[in-house]
């Protein structure tokens, strides 16, 4: 093995032999794509953390760990996010006699009647002139969270208030 990786230390030359062996065991199973990236990912993490490993066993169960830790993780973005597949999805085309430029109308008479000009301003500046919140933030001295919140809340505001405009129609 020296003479294949001859510039490898051998903590190095253990971290390889580890990877390749928990890859041949796992895949035996027919990795999903997932887990194959989780075992690339555990050990780049462990190659660039420079972990010093007793041997192919020590670097096996590190592999083994920090990928079972990252499907984990995976595992519990996935129960707070569902991802649906668009595949089924029907996606409603606007009603024939919705005017484009009459709606275009109708949301900014609702800017310029129901935002601070706070809110009016920042939405300005985010959505036509492609300021970021840090950029938009540090020209009015605001926090950049605060910023995000004003913004957030404009649009809810707006929103909120084009819907009952449209369902009394």
């Amino acid at each position: 093995m020296d003479t294949i990786m001859p510039s490898h230390s051998s903590n190095e030359r253990s971290l390889i032999a580890a990877y390749r062996k928990l890859r041949a065991r796992l895949g035996r199973y027919s990795l999903s794509h997932s887990e194959e990236d989780a075992l690339n990912d555990a050990f780049c993490q462990l190659w660039v953390g420079n972990y010093h490993t007793e041997g192919e066993n020590e670097g096996e169960r590190l592999l083994y760990q920090s990928m079972r830790r990252r499907q984990i993780s995976l595992w519990r973005s996935g129960k707070r996010h569902p991802q649906t597949s668009l595949e089924d999805a029907q996606i409603a085309e606007p009603p024939p006699e919705t005017d484009a430029e009459d709606t275009y109308r109708q949301i900014w008479k609702l800017i310029e009647t129901e935002l601070t000009p706070l809110q009016q301003d920042i939405l300005k500046r985010h959505d036509m002139e492609d300021e970021s919140y840090s950029e938009i933030a540090k020209t009015l001295g605001m926090q950049e969270a605060a910023v995000r919140m004003q913004l957030s809340r404009a649009r809810k505001k707006i929103r909120e208030t084009y819907l009952k405009l449209k369902n009394k129609s």
